[in-house]
């Protein structure tokens, strides 16, 4: 991998400036001219156009897949963050399904050669796998908690409803029982 363009070696205070120009439509002259004002003199007007059209492709890169994601959800079901999560597993997961059918037909091999070359690469893929299978399963027991204590939490209410409905009609302990036993699924 090369070094780092003129302005990724800027402070970060220097690059938030001009993404946020940037966000509010400021063209490439302009930010240059606010770049000269805090006294930036290091960066041509080339390298911050290359700068600008990364962080537009990988914005607009990041809107698709958001926007995949949230389709994958909204066709499997109406299951808020934990369906978007699932959502954005199956998508890495077409990624690189899709990279491995491409390389197997011959297509463009740029990523496996950079993939061949780069260890560290190979493994922060790995890793994104594993936290995503990480995050799938902390998901899943996060849904099944949540669903445990809202369980409990109407059983409650329903209990505590039922005494009130037992003292106001006068109910018989053996009623209120076969009441909680059959209809509520309350073993006393």
């Amino acid at each position: 991998m090369g070094r780092p363009s003129s302005v990724d070696r800027q402070p970060e205070e220097i690059r938030d400036e001009i993404a946020r120009l940037r966000a509010h439509g400021h063209s490439i002259d302009e930010i240059l001219a606010a770049l000269r004002e805090l006294d930036v003199t290091d960066i041509s007007r080339s390298a911050l156009g290359r700068h600008l059209h990364r962080s537009e492709k990988l914005a607009a890169q990041l809107v698709r897949s958001r926007t995949m994601a949230e389709a994958l959800a909204r066709r499997t079901g109406d299951g808020g963050a934990s369906q978007f999560a699932r959502a954005n597993i199956e998508l890495l997961h077409g990624i690189i399904l899709d990279l491995h059918m491409a390389a197997e037909e011959g297509d463009d091999k740029s990523w496996l050669k950079t993939l061949q070359g780069n260890p560290a690469g190979i493994m922060a893929l790995a890793k994104a796998l594993d936290h995503l299978t990480h995050a799938s399963k902390t998901d899943a027991e996060f849904i099944k908690e949540i669903e445990a204590q809202t369980e409990a939490r109407l059983r409650r209410q329903a209990e505590k409803n039922l005494k009130m409905l037992a003292k106001e009609k006068g109910l018989s302990d053996e009623t209120t029982k076969m009441i909680r036993d059959r209809i509520l699924g309350v073993k006393s």
